[in-house]
């Protein structure tokens, strides 16, 4: 199993047959994009219908047919959302006939790609994938991972702009990453998620102001 990190454009159209909850769930991660979405399903949730109320997908209130097989072949990435087995089949096959990323909801193991479980933490996005164990580990991981990680939320910011600042003052890229070996060390994040942060930040700042001040 490869991960990769898919940035939708305005150029891609991501392509969902069906309307439930399953396909509302994969929208949604894709809702706040810059790329086409288009929907071909003769019912769907409450809420996919309003995201085609207000423009934000295109909603084809049908059954796929065969002439829809141009939306397949355009598609940047395909989700074959219905319960339909038969159909799904003929649905995969196409998807794979056009060389298109394809997933199928009723068939994880058969998917071109997966969607793994997500956790953001202001800056920090975290990607869980149990490789198909199932998604109760997903979940378990995820609300581990938020209990665990959820103090660098208070220090992403600040850590960023720490960098920028350690950027322009640090000329090379060892200079850099001596600092941040030194100062950013296992033992200063075990302190940040214990919630010792204030510390840390102080201590960081401290540093780069002596840098500063020698410069």
């Amino acid at each position: 199993m490869v991960s990769i990190t898919f940035q939708p454009t305005t150029e891609d159209t991501i392509l969902f047959v069906g309307g439930g909850e399953v396909a509302e769930r994969r929208i949604q991660l894709f809702i706040d994009e810059p790329c086409n979405i288009v929907v071909i399903a003769p019912t769907v949730t409450d809420r996919i219908c309003q995201w085609a109320k207000d423009n934000r997908i295109t909603w084809y209130d049908r059954a796929f047919t065969m002439d829809d097989e141009h939306h397949i072949i355009t598609s940047s990435l395909f989700f074959i959302c219905t319960d339909n087995g038969e159909l799904n089949d003929t649905l995969y096959d196409m998807g794979k006939k056009h060389r298109v990323w394809t997933n199928r909801s009723d068939a994880p193991r058969a998917c071109r790609f997966t969607v793994p479980s997500s956790l953001e933490l202001g800056d920090l996005h975290i990607a869980i994938s149990a490789n198909n164990v199932g998604p109760r580990i997903n979940r378990l991981v995820k609300q581990d991972m938020m209990n665990r990680y959820g103090q660098l939320q208070k220090a992403m910011p600040r850590l960023k702009i720490f960098r920028e600042e350690v950027k322009l003052l640090l000329p090379t890229p060892e200079a850099r990453q001596k600092f941040w070996r030194d100062h950013l060390t296992v033992e200063t994040f075990e302190a940040i998620l214990k919630g010792e942060w204030m510390t840390i930040e102080e201590k960081l700042d401290h540093e780069i102001s002596g840098i500063r001040s020698k410069s």
